[in-house]
């Protein structure tokens, strides 16, 4: 097992100052670096992207839930996967709760609201799809109020510099 204690004494190089580095196409985060970002229109959500790929119609950042705070009820139009970090949280549609190591799954099609318990929660997730188009909001009858594109994500990412590596 790795020694945490360790990198006190290691030379991590360019990426331990730096948030952003790239090699051609290989992007690397120091996601330490990054700051969280509120989501606008929903109180208690932030997120931190950490690459965003519109030739391959994917994005992949971190959320994070306060305690007790909701996302809006909304439609994958891609394929998202998750993995929890820290907290715990569910889908309101649903029985079962996610905690840390927890890896979720969401095909294209399925809906639902995701909230954090007492704990609040955060995760890593990425979003793929076959357009720029990610996400539908959904008002209480299921009817699409809006969408989350890549435009979306892009304005939460942060304008640091990308260091070639």
């Amino acid at each position: 097992m790795f020694d945490l204690n360790a990198l006190a004494n290691l030379d991590l190089g360019i990426l331990a100052g730096t948030a952003r580095t790239r090699y051609g196409e290989i992007q690397n985060v120091n996601s330490g670096l990054v700051e969280w970002k509120a989501v606008d229109g929903q109180p208690g959500n932030y997120i931190k992207v950490l690459a965003l790929d519109p030739v391959r119609h994917r994005v992949d950042f971190l959320f994070k839930q306060d305690p007790h705070a909701s996302f809006a009820r909304h439609n994958h139009v891609c394929t998202a996967v998750a993995l929890t970090l820290e907290g715990i949280w569910g889908y309101r549609e649903g029985e079962e709760l996610m905690f840390p190591g927890t890896f979720s799954y969401e095909p294209s099609g399925s809906a639902h609201t995701p909230y954090a318990t007492g704990t609040g929660m955060v995760v890593y997730a990425s979003f793929q799809g076959s357009s720029e188009k990610m996400l539908e909001i959904l008002d209480e009858n299921d009817q699409v109020i809006g969408e989350l594109n890549l435009d979306f994500f892009a304005q939460y990412q942060d304008e640091m510099p990308l260091v070639a590596a």
